[in-house]
């Protein structure tokens, strides 16, 4: 079912206490929306000199967190209108779903930027990036911030890798993110790939054993 009523926010689409269609490309395709909003992610990183297949690997998981709506958050009751409850909630909020949503606002707040925009949101993965945040290598310990943004490997192996460096869920979904990571490289970037690789061969063969059920930090 596509969105009921999204509307545009500093040039991004965004719908409040709701998600876009689709999280998961083999059972549909992304609507418009969020292929708008998919190409300004892209745009911006590319902008940031980060390769193709990691901004690739990282939108398939923000499909999975929020559709790629800015405005999704784990609550359902929030909105903008209330800072302080936003502040007090301990679930996720915007692309990444930062967790809990002080995390993310606090920061925008500080910064003097608008935490409703999904620029500032993606000034926050740039800002975590050049800071050495978020980012963990206890569960995936082969890539670091600097070995994501600049990697060339396939796009389904660099949505794993954001997985379970940055996002961190318990319910991790991956062959949905791997599989979303392919269909943004080849639909976004417009590079169709070779040869690809099955997850389970690489996911028995480059990573190290995981915990269960790891918890996002």
């Amino acid at each position: 079912m596509a969105s009921q009523n999204p509307t545009r926010y500093d040039g991004w689409w965004v719908e409040l206490n709701t998600l876009f269609r689709t999280t998961d490309v083999r059972v549909s395709t992304p609507e418009p929306v969020q292929i708008d909003n998919m190409n300004k992610v892209y745009d911006y990183f590319i902008a940031q000199n980060w390769t193709p297949n990691a901004i690739a690997g990282m939108l398939g998981n923000m499909m999975v967190e929020s559709t790629v709506n800015p405005w999704a958050f784990q609550n359902r009751t929030l909105d903008w209108s209330d800072p302080s409850a936003i502040l007090a909630d301990s679930g996720g909020m915007g692309l990444t779903q930062w967790t809990p949503c002080r995390k993310y606002y606090q920061w925008a707040l500080d910064e003097q930027l608008d935490p409703q925009s999904g620029t500032t949101m993606c000034d926050r993965i740039m800002y975590e990036y050049q800071n050495n945040l978020q980012w963990s290598l206890e569960n995936y310990g082969r890539h670091t911030w600097h070995d994501f943004v600049t990697s060339t490997e396939e796009p389904g192996i660099l949505a794993d890798v954001w997985l379970w460096a940055y996002e961190r869920p318990s319910d991790p979904d991956e062959e949905q993110r791997w599989t979303n990571a392919q269909w943004v490289f080849e639909n976004i970037h417009g590079s169709r790939l070779k040869l690809p690789i099955m997850l389970s061969f690489y996911r028995n063969n480059n990573r190290k054993e995981l915990k269960p059920r790891c918890q996002r930090i």
